[in-house]
């Protein structure tokens, strides 16, 4: 699994322009390749029989360049809106990455001197982040938080109806706990850790809609509709004056016309491991831990020593 992610997840472009033209991993061109070689072998056909069988009628190739030019803005358009559902993906993850660490610093510098309570406020906002990213892609996997949850806690997340609302609960649940505890918080150190979990909530329902919402069906049967119509018809305004040539040039119009009609797929579910240049959420959650850890690992180091009013450390043990 993890080598599949790294295949398909989204990588820097190759700074050589050679190896970038003729990258064929992360490209689209293994998945239209199919389509475009059964729309050349159609082009093949025709003109084979205007050859050698019967001649067929020659369109003018006028129309074309004018449609041709309303195609392409169509599948920009299509194209476009495909990138604005993962870009947005990708600053609603980016607002998770922000409201993890904020959490986990507010918890460790303003909540209660409980390790337990801590070391629980921590580990759950890494679940929350993991949750997240398996609720958005139908999975199970929390091998990540072998380290963190114990097994019945594992179990209970995978149980749950929604597992990332489970994991907010929990936190709900610990910032309740340090309000009405012996050592609470006050009512700002609350509501703070209160907005910061009330907006993870968010983030993962604008994950959701994009995850539930996809482009509207009468646009992409519509898109896919003219692309058909004109690549059927292109052959005939070519092999009056291409001849053997229309296969090749047929090729090189369907190529870019199928691979944007592609790429506008590809983009529309960022979370879905099968598409390319998905977002790379396994490294994201990765970065969550480790910071939310490493914070945590700070805060027990700091709270080995305090110090008196003279500025001497004291052991606080």
């Amino acid at each position: 699994m993890a080598k599949s992610v790294h295949l398909h997840s989204n990588q820097d472009e190759s700074p050589g322009f050679f190896r970038g033209a003729l990258m064929w991993r992360g490209s689209v061109t293994p998945r239209i390749m199919p389509i475009l070689l059964i729309m050349s072998c159609y082009s093949l056909l025709l003109v084979l029989t205007d050859h050698y069988w019967q001649p067929l009628p020659h369109l003018d190739v006028t129309p074309f360049e004018y449609t041709g030019v309303v195609l392409g803005l169509v599948l920009v358009f299509r194209t476009n809106a495909g990138h604005e559902r993962w870009w947005e993906a990708r600053k609603l993850w980016g607002g998770i990455v922000n409201q993890s660490r904020n959490i986990v610093v507010e918890a460790l510098q303003y909540g209660p001197q409980d390790f337990a309570w801590r070391e629980a406020m921590v580990k759950w906002t890494i679940a929350f982040s993991v949750a997240t990213k398996e609720s958005l892609r139908n999975g199970k996997d929390f091998e990540s938080l072998a380290g963190l949850l114990n097994e019945q806690e594992i179990d209970e997340l995978k149980s749950a109806e929604h597992m990332p609302l489970f994991v907010a609960s929990k936190l709900a649940f610990l910032i309740k706990k340090a309000r009405m505890g012996h050592q609470h918080i006050d009512g700002f150190e609350f509501w703070a850790l209160e907005g910061q979990r009330i907006l993870l909530i968010d983030f993962i329902g604008s994950c959701e809609r994009i995850l539930k919402t996809p482009m509207p069906l009468v646009y992409a049967i519509k898109t896919r509709r003219f692309i058909l119509i004109f690549l059927l018809l292109l052959p005939f305004s070519l092999i009056e004056k291409a001849e053997f040539s229309t296969v090749l040039v047929f090729s090189l119009v369907a190529y870019p016309l199928l691979s944007l009609d592609r790429i506008g797929i590809e983009l529309q579910n960022p979370f879905d491991i099968k598409n390319l240049s998905h977002l790379p959420l396994h490294i994201i959650c990765d970065t969550i831990k480790f910071q939310c850890l490493a914070l945590l690992e700070q805060s027990q180091v700091e709270h080995v020593f305090n110090f008196d009013q003279s500025g001497n450390q004291v052991c606080s043990a």
